[in-house]
């Protein structure tokens, strides 16, 4: 055996293990405190709503925004790594008869909407659940009221969360609420969503 045949496994294993872990502590170093021209610092103009997805209203993303702002309750905005490991929670409304295309396109658009107003309200919490995996799950909710209920209690919480309302254009009528998108710290889900089954 050659010496580069027997050196090349450690290479490969140094490369594996090391470079994931220095570029970890690059990137931590870079908080969205000492950025000055982030995407995440809330003024992103590209942030369309177009009449052609299946998305909650400007006027109610507003109102979320600015009652958000108002609520006494926003541990979100100082979460961190300190407080991995994350997930998001995607609470699906079996009161609709929706196929699993539907479901699927519909959970895409809460997963998406939750993100970018995460990004806003707690964009070191975002990071961290970035660099923790993106663990995302779906669970069944058995009707719209509860649903209600786990977004009203969630909004307690200052939890980023998003509603999505259907466009009608396809399976189920407009203003139908298919989804919602909830991210967190896995401990802030006990008795929020933990009773519900998954998808």
């Amino acid at each position: 055996m050659s010496e580069s045949q027997s050196t090349s496994p450690w290479l490969y294993f140094l490369s594996g293990s090391l470079l994931p872990t220095i570029a970890y502590f690059l990137f931590k170093q870079v908080s969205p405190d000492n950025r000055e021209n982030d995407d995440f610092d809330g003024d992103d103009d590209d942030d369309d709503n177009d009449s052609d997805n299946d998305s909650d209203s400007d006027s109610e993303e507003d109102a979320y925004a600015e009652a958000f702002a108002n609520n006494k309750n926003q541990s979100s905005k100082d979460w961190g790594m300190k407080d991995a490991p994350y997930k998001m929670v995607l609470v699906v409304n079996q009161e609709l008869k929706m196929g699993k295309g539907k479901i699927a396109a519909q959970c895409g658009h809460a997963a998406v909407g939750c993100y970018k107003r995460s990004a806003k309200l707690c964009p070191k919490g975002l990071r961290a659940w970035e660099y923790t995996g993106c663990a995302k799950i779906a669970v069944k909710c058995p009707t719209e009221e509860e649903m209600r209920t786990i977004l009203d209690k969630a909004f307690a919480k200052g939890l980023p969360l998003y509603l999505v309302e259907d466009a009608g254009r396809t399976q189920i009528a407009a203003g139908s609420r298919t989804v919602l998108g909830i991210l967190g710290p896995i401990d802030v889900f006990e008795g929020l969503t933990s009773h519900l089954k998954l998808l």
